[in-house]
């Protein structure tokens, strides 16, 4: 990548202002994160019961063809976030990003600690989608954020999908692997549960730094308005289970992540399942108990367009069935009850892995093996314009365009490139 590139993703994470009002790293009186612990996929005919509007200025409209996000006027900024986090897992969503000069369009997971992983488009590059991660909100270096190839982003929906593991992080365009990050990257690696977040913001808004604007492509023309973004589904699936997560010290590492009533990794083969029938537009059912995990080749049909799978679904066969406690159980005819027990049940559904060494667009050399579940690829970014801009440093404007809130409302990456009036 070429060193003006990385100069603007440094930008992208200059300060680091909290997404939140409580940080476990600082406190340890934060309230403990909603956990998911199940699988849905959800079309946004209507508004969603895993989503909150933020009620930020702009407007958010659902409809057949799904959700429609749009800026119309300067300070405007429409967001969603979900109202529950994941503790590892994958989500996807079928996007067609926002055109416009400086107009950006965001879809990113991040964490009460501010580790984060991003996806986002710059309206005026209809050519390449950017990814980028943070860890506990380290802004110190620029070369996290990678850029990637893609075909007409704003007038094509494309399938972008982010599989978040324990071990490495992959993210997807169309099911093809464009970039993964292992865990043993020294620049740290996103270990704490996350919320997903969307929205459409103005880099270009005048108020913003030179910096900013640049990287946003230009100057926002509000007369050109209105910018829209479209989302037609959004798949997520947690590999975790219990009913929150909370953290157990102040060292924001994975071992500290307390699951009530439920383990890290409690739900992941059961997960990848749910997610596989998921993409290919099944449905998953529903269950009021979060101890085990157990899977059918048989998943249950639900009319709802928004489907959860909670992590334990209690599996039976017509011949025979067997009870036992922390046993995994793989059977044709018998089916395996417990409660801390991962069941494979009727017929054994199998999940396989397969490696998937990728090369990414021009701008990405080398992908590393990972596992590829009919998925894509995904990133983001934040919100929003008005900036005070007090410094005669170019480093200083950007930070305090980030400083004022476009951190919190669109995470780390949303400040595009600082130190590029410097070059």
């Amino acid at each position: 990548m070429s060193v003006r590139k990385n100069l603007l993703l440094l930008a992208a994470g200059t300060s680091v202002v909290a997404a939140t009002t409580c940080n476990p790293l600082t406190s340890t009186s934060c309230s403990a994160d909603t956990a998911l612990a199940g699988s849905f996929a959800e079309d946004f005919t209507s508004a969603s019961s895993y989503f909150t509007d933020e009620k930020m200025p702009g407007t958010i409209e659902y409809s057949s063809d799904g959700l429609a996000m749009t800026l119309t006027e300067q300070g405007d900024n429409p967001t969603l976030t979900s109202n529950f986090y994941i503790m590892y897992g994958k989500v996807e969503v079928m996007m067609k990003a926002a055109p416009g000069t400086g107009i950006v369009s965001s879809f990113f997971l991040q964490s009460d600690d501010l580790d984060e992983l991003d996806i986002e488009w710059v309206g005026s590059d209809d050519t390449q989608f950017q990814s980028n991660y943070f860890s506990k909100g380290d802004t110190t270096t620029y070369d996290r954020g990678e850029f990637h190839t893609v075909s007409e982003p704003e007038t094509t929906f494309h399938n972008y999908t982010l599989e978040w593991a324990m071990d490495k992080t992959t993210w997807y365009l169309d099911g093809t692997a464009v970039r993964v990050l292992e865990n043993t990257t020294s620049e740290g690696y996103p270990q704490s549960p996350m919320y997903l977040k969307m929205g459409i913001w103005a880099g270009g808004d005048p108020s913003n730094s030179e910096g900013t604007i640049e990287w946003a492509g230009g100057l926002t023309d509000y007369s050109q308005a209105p910018f829209t973004m479209y989302i037609s589904k959004v798949i997520v699936t947690d590999y975790s289970t219990g009913s929150e997560y909370s953290y157990g010290d102040q060292s924001g590492s994975w071992e500290s992540i307390q699951c009530k009533d439920g383990e890290i990794n409690g739900r992941y083969q059961q997960a990848l399942m749910d997610f596989a029938e998921l993409t290919n537009g099944g449905t998953v059912s529903n269950s009021t108990t979060t101890s085990t995990t157990s899977s059918s080749s048989a998943v249950a049909s639900s009319s709802s367009t928004s489907e959860i799978v909670s992590s334990e679904v209690t599996s039976s066969s017509t011949k025979a069935t067997t009870s036992s406690t922390k046993a995994t159980t793989t059977s044709t005819k018998a089916t395996t009850t417990s409660t801390e027990a991962t069941t494979t049940s009727t017929k054994a559904a199998t999940t396989s892995t397969k490696a998937a060494t990728t090369s990414s667009s021009s701008k990405v050399s080398t992908v590393s093996p990972t596992t590829v579940e009919n998925s894509s690829s995904l990133e983001a970014t934040k919100s929003t314009a008005s900036v005070s801009q007090t410094s005669s440093s170019q480093a200083v404007k950007v930070a305090s365009d980030m400083a004022n809130g476009i951190t919190a409302s669109f995470g780390l990456a949303a400040l595009p490139l600082l130190l590029l009036s410097l070059l």
